[in-house]
């Protein structure tokens, strides 16, 4: 599978440069909204015991390439710098007070990939707006990672550092003068686990919103 999607986004980019028609090229930027869901397996002790911190709001900036300029479709190649992780308030106990003493301290990890993308875009024309839908695979290299604690726990350090997935969201053109601004939302999902062993799975999903500029 692995070589599969490297497959994918490699003709991606060897098309960018054998392509006779491109389309347009630019940037885009926006937040990121990621969450994780930590899975416990019954042989670990905590029956089953599901944890679902909450979401964390983080950066994406990236640049993109559009090619082949034919009615309703064209191809979306894509580099961007992602932030995402989770946070969760954290309850402070003690030996005296085993059930909370009512104070909190945040737990904030934050991970930042390097980001790969390539879609297919259907679009539809409407005059001033110009609708489409993006969906394709993508890969998320990690290239730094960071918590709110003293360290790392020893499952955030162990974390898969490839993440192979889909990306599938809506969008529109808006087309003033000789510029094309751009506003879309994505659904990021992963097909590997964040992190995996015998008693806990870890998984990722995210949310993009974003805003661009074609040229």
């Amino acid at each position: 599978m692995n070589r599969l999607f490297l497959t994918l986004i490699l003709f991606s980019f060897i098309s960018t440069s054998q392509a006779q028609f491109v389309r347009g090229f630019g940037f885009k930027a926006g937040t990121t909204i990621s969450n994780q869901d930590w899975q416990y397996s019954n042989s670990s002790g905590l029956s089953g015991l599901s944890f679902e911190p909450d979401s964390r709001a983080g950066w994406n900036i990236g640049i993109f390439i559009e090619l082949l300029d034919i009615p309703l479709l064209s191809i979306v190649t894509e580099v961007n710098y992602a932030q995402k992780g989770m946070k969760q308030e954290v309850p402070v106990t003690t030996v005296n007070q085993p059930d909370g003493t009512g104070d909190f301290v945040t737990w904030n990890t934050r991970v930042d990939y390097l980001n790969i993308s390539a879609f297919g875009k259907l679009r539809l024309n409407v005059g001033l707006f110009t609708p489409y839908i993006l969906l394709g695979p993508k890969i998320d290299f990690e290239i730094n990672k960071e918590t709110s604690f003293d360290q790392l726990n020893e499952v955030e350090e162990n974390f898969n550092k490839n993440i192979f997935g889909f990306k599938v969201g809506v969008g529109t053109e808006i087309n003033l003068l000789s510029l094309n601004l751009l506003a879309e939302i994505l659904y990021d999902a992963d097909f590997n686990e964040l992190y995996e062993n015998q008693n806990l799975k870890v998984n990722s999903n995210s949310f993009e919103l974003r805003i661009g500029l074609m040229f």
